[in-house]
């Protein structure tokens, strides 16, 4: 049995098919992503971790020395601009690139797979539909930055003064997932379609529009759930790390000793590299639960399903 893309769905089915969609194809859909952005992965999390971990350790450097007239961390500032400078610029372009992958990666993916009506799908099919779309996506994104997002921004600033009056705060609670879904569904229709940008987010705008409370509801369900995971996966190792190196801390041991603290430095820089790593893994979930919404939408518009299984009882006949 495949999973079906095509179907009208409700609240409840948002959320069991995205669960659904992993158990059935989570083992071909997370070995194509991983051998796709797993490189990119691996070094931006070494980039992080070698990174945070500098930075961490120079902050720390001067601790139980409040004495000192230089801070170190001012030192390290102002020693190496032009590296720091062209690290930042590094970090920045890196999290872009790979931000476009994540982002695009299971649209392409849906795509494919509602074209082949199976989960068999090879890295280099990904990789030639991400060739062939390459400019639709960075377009997109380019939009993204300098049309979509200060709209959004907008629009929350609006929110943020309603906030004195209580009702921005359940409207911003609607109007952020919606935002999201706004832009995911009409992301998946400008890959997955030959229109133009702007009729695109008319498209999805419509598209969200046509079960409004369902898709923000959905979409709000998994932020939490994301948020949730994320929480158990970063504060967990946190907490637990400062309660082993506060219990070897005895107030009656004198002055504070830096090296009482040595770990901190990389306990930080590791809750850091699990929180990008979940981060990322973890926004698959809301990506697949967007595409859900935009086929289901789509089976509501064009009635794709039927014509579908019209094809294959013809395929079928030969």
């Amino acid at each position: 049995m495949m999973f079906q893309l095509h179907k009208n769905r409700s609240f409840s089915t948002y959320i069991n098919d995205t669960f659904l969609f992993f158990k059935m194809h989570g083992k071909s859909y997370f070995k194509n992503y991983f051998i796709i952005n797993g490189a990119l992965l691996l070094l931006l999390i070494a980039i992080v971790f070698f990174g945070f971990q500098f930075y961490f350790q120079t902050l720390f450097s001067n601790l139980g020395n409040p004495g000192l007239d230089s801070n170190p961390m001012v030192n390290m500032l102002t020693d190496n601009v032009g590296f720091i400078a062209f690290f930042a610029i590094l970090i920045m372009v890196l999290f872009f690139f790979i931000s476009v992958l994540q982002y695009a990666f299971p649209v392409i993916y849906f795509d494919l797979f509602d074209k082949k009506n199976n989960d068999d799908i090879e890295p280099s099919e990904i990789l030639q539909s991400l060739k062939q779309k390459s400019f639709k996506i960075f377009k997109f994104f380019i939009a993204l930055v300098f049309i979509i997002t200060p709209i959004i921004v907008l629009i929350f600033g609006l929110n943020i003064l309603l906030f004195f009056i209580i009702i921005g705060i359940p409207l911003f609670f609607i109007t952020a997932p919606a935002a999201l879904s706004w832009v995911n569904i009409s992301f998946y229709h400008y890959l997955n379609s030959t229109d133009r940008l702007f009729p695109s987010l008319a498209v999805g705008f419509k598209y969200l529009k046509q079960q409004f409370w369902t898709n923000v509801g959905s979409t709000m369900i998994m932020i939490i759930i994301i948020q949730i995971v994320m929480t158990i996966f970063t504060t967990i190792p946190y907490l637990l790390g400062m309660v082993n190196m506060f219990t070897d801390f005895s107030p009656q041991s004198g002055p504070i000793n830096p090296e009482q603290f040595s770990a901190l430095p990389m306990l930080m820089t590791v809750v850091m590299v699990i929180s990008l790593v979940a981060n990322y893994i973890l926004s698959n979930l809301i990506i697949v639960n967007q595409g859900l919404i935009y086929y289901s939408q789509k089976e509501t518009e064009e009635n794709t399903s039927a014509n579908h299984s019209i094809d294959l009882i013809g395929s079928d006949s030969e």
